[in-house]
């Protein structure tokens, strides 16, 4: 039989990811609230209309195969997706506040277009946006999800990795002129190069194997969302970060010169009220790794 939405055996495939959960037939019977004997029937009859072989029954214990573990998967991804649709569907879940932290550069450079997509499609939710220093400690109480810079204090919060910036050289392609083609990173230096008080091009020429500095135009500014304005804008070449600048890297408003980078010397960092989470922070959470997600596999 050709399997499509009409006849999806959504029942047995429930009973298949209990049972493929806890590897016994009769614990995931219980959970089910079904007979063992019921269970087994549905797992068996899922195993001959998909016409493959989803547990190994041998040495009288119960093991995926190959084809059961990527099944598994799948029907867990589905369940998933279909639990969370129906619990967002309540709007007394999703109405209210939402208090978001992230560091000035964060949100300047691509945090504001993850919240942009995301009021557009849940406009239930009133969003807060703070500012948080780099490397903050410890997060004010009221704060729901924070996007700092630096691992915080994880006593009372989620704490999860969510990515490392690695610089690379970029600049508005109308900057390039032909009588100064960059071919090694010492051409480099034919332009101004834009940096914030910490100026990491001094590093990031030893990464590129260019030691041998001579002087060279700087323009220095405070803030590395400044410094982001200036590059855009074609007042010289700067250090960034693919996922602060993604979308003019796609729309062509910037080019990476080199591909060296320089990694940060701290980690972005995604911290959640780990006793008062919201659906609104899930919500949040999930939409925004999802956002971040394709950018870094395009590095």
């Amino acid at each position: 039989m050709k399997l499509d939405r009409r006849n999806l055996p959504l029942n047995a495939m429930r009973a298949f990811e209990m049972a493929a959960r806890h590897c016994h037939m009769r614990r995931a019977a219980e959970e089910l609230g079904v007979t063992h004997g019921a269970l087994s029937r549905q797992v068996k009859q899922l195993e001959e209309l998909l016409g493959v072989t989803l547990f190994d029954r041998s040495h009288n214990r119960l093991s995926l195969t190959h084809a059961g573990q990527r099944l598994l998967q799948s029907v867990q991804q589905a369940l998933d997706l279909l639990t969370t649709g129906a619990l967002y569907l309540d709007p007394d879940s999703i109405n209210g506040d939402l208090i978001l932290a992230a560091t000035p550069s964060a949100s300047s450079a691509w945090l504001l277009d993850i919240i942009g997509d995301f009021a557009q499609q849940y406009p239930e939710i009133n969003i807060q946006l703070r500012s948080i220093a780099p490397r903050i400690k410890q997060i004010d109480s009221q704060v729901d999800v924070a996007i700092c810079y630096g691992a915080p204090e994880s006593s009372s919060r989620d704490i999860i990795p969510l990515f490392r910036e690695r610089y690379v050289p970029v600049c508005n392609p109308k900057l390039l002129t032909g009588n100064n083609p960059i071919r090694q990173p010492l051409d480099l230096l034919d332009y101004p190069l834009l940096c914030d008080r910490h100026n990491n091009w001094p590093r990031w020429f030893e990464i590129a194997g260019a030691n041998e500095l001579s002087d060279y135009k700087q323009l220095i500014l405070e803030e590395s969302f400044l410094v982001l304005d200036a590059v855009k804008a074609g007042y010289g070449i700067a250090l960034a970060d693919r996922v602060e600048i993604h979308r003019e890297l796609n729309n062509g408003q910037l080019i990476t010169l080199f591909e060296d980078s320089l990694p940060a010397v701290e980690e972005y960092y995604l911290a959640s009220n780990r006793k008062t989470q919201s659906l609104r922070s899930q919500l949040f959470t999930e939409f925004l790794r999802k956002s971040i997600q394709p950018v870094l596999t395009a590095d």
